[in-house]
């Protein structure tokens, strides 16, 4: 197994430092935003740019991938994620924060992308499975890790901030000082909207909602905590445990998703989903303890809406087509991402706290819906024909699809034994050096 992660090491190091302090700066802002006083609908929109800025990196970064090359463009993207984080204290005002929100989505979509694409570039296919594997794993860790860190200092502080910059500059260093070479960034087919919808209309809506459900939490999630309650230790286990719950049950509800039909999963999540959220919008004012053990199981089906979305697309697709699809499903994931949050603060304004889950029932209620007239009017695919359900991170780009161990097309070929021994020996030479 060490030989197996031996090449990815540094990369994979570095992404847990980037994302422990991305966890900790979303629950940050969206905390120190109501300390402030800002509104909530202002709250809404300004987290809402970070989606922004993660879309629009998917469309130009693999163009700055492919010139500068992988590691320059880890250290460029790093350094101006820092940068952005050091604003946040020094300008207090929503537009400022908007900007900075926006730009700080835009360098982390990139960093994902330069992490997946190097790890597909890397990886055998015999072993791609696991190592998207361990590579969910350590963002699921990272993010759900980084939200406990909100502890450590005044949340009406700089040195929050200060902590979450110094994580993104730190990150910078396992892949600078890695021998690993450059590796290329994969060209795809792209799949368009209307093509995709056509392919699998329950893949496109439901990669829509997905993003809707998952950034209206993300982003309203502290302060419906806030609202109902908590405290500030309470606000970090809320999110920590919800993103830790999407991490424990992606593989149980995956195999399910292999052994019946699809489209009936979708439903059966959706749906649980949808009655979950009722139950945290009624039990809002309550015990935070029942709200916290109902929120990791909301978090473990939630987030399992978006890849048992890209799984039901992809029984359709070609493997060529995998890579070019899953960019498409990413934008409409996106778009869902950007309304999620400013819907969500409106329904916080309008209802109170509660609003929030209101919202994510009615969204999971439509998906649930929509499953069921797919599953009534669309054509049965036969067990034999579906491709494996495969565990996705938390938050990727199209690339993590080329990574992937149904996209055979997109897959470099690599002598595996041979670049894990090379990585080996050059260790220990520059260690007897």
């Amino acid at each position: 197994m060490h030989r197996l992660l031996y090449p990815f090491i540094a990369l994979l190091l570095s992404l847990a430092i980037l994302l422990t302090g991305g966890g900790l700066l979303g629950t940050l802002m969206s905390v120190r935003m109501g300390v402030e006083g800002f509104p909530t609908q202002i709250i809404g929109i300004v987290m809402a740019c970070y989606s922004v800025g993660f879309v629009l990196a998917t469309l130009v970064c693999g163009k700055l991938i492919r010139i500068v090359g992988h590691i320059r463009t880890f250290a460029a993207l790093s350094a101006v994620a820092a940068s952005s984080t050091l604003v946040y204290p020094l300008i207090v005002d929503p537009i400022a924060w908007a900007l900075m929100r926006g730009v700080f989505g835009f360098c982390l979509a990139g960093l994902y992308m330069l992490a997946e694409s190097w790890l597909n570039d890397r990886t055998p296919r015999e072993y791609r499975g696991q190592i998207l594997a361990f590579y969910s794993i350590t963002t699921y860790a990272a993010l759900g890790g980084g939200q406990f860190l909100l502890n450590v200092w005044d949340v009406s502080g700089f040195q929050l901030f200060s902590l979450a910059a110094f994580l993104f500059a730190l990150s910078l260093v396992p892949v600078a000082l890695t021998r690993a070479p450059s590796p290329e960034i994969i060209e795809a087919r792209p799949v368009g909207i209307r093509e995709l919808y056509d392919i699998s209309p329950l893949g496109l809506i439901g990669a829509t909602c997905a993003g809707a459900i998952a950034g209206s939490f993300f982003a309203m999630g502290p302060i419906f905590a806030q609202g109902a309650g908590f405290s500030l230790t309470e606000v970090s286990a809320l999110m920590g445990a919800t993103i830790l719950g999407g991490l424990v049950l992606q593989w149980p509800l995956g195999k399910l998703a292999d052994i019946y039909d699809r489209r009936l999963t979708i439903l059966g999540v959706a749906l649980a989903v949808a009655v979950c959220s009722l139950l945290i919008a009624l039990a809002t004012g309550g015990p935070p303890g029942l709200i916290l053990v109902l929120a990791a199981v909301w978090g473990g089906l939630a987030f399992t809406v978006y890849p048992l979305s890209l799984a039901v697309a992809n029984d359709f697709l070609a493997p060529e087509e995998l890579v070019g699809a899953a960019a498409g499903l990413l934008m409409v994931h996106g778009v869902g991402m950007i309304i999620g949050p400013v819907a969500a603060a409106y329904l916080i304004d309008s209802l109170g706290p509660a609003g929030l889950f209101w919202g994510v029932c009615a969204v999971a209620s439509f998906l649930a819906l929509f499953a069921f007239y797919r599953h009534e009017v669309g054509q049965p695919l036969a067990a034999e024909e579906k491709t494996e359900f495969v565990p996705i991170p938390i938050a990727t780009t199209a690339y993590a699809s080329a990574l992937d161990p149904r996209s055979e097309e997109v897959q470099l070929e690599f002598d595996f034994e041979s670049l894990a021994e090379d990585a080996v020996d050059a260790e220990e030479t520059g260690s007897a050096s």
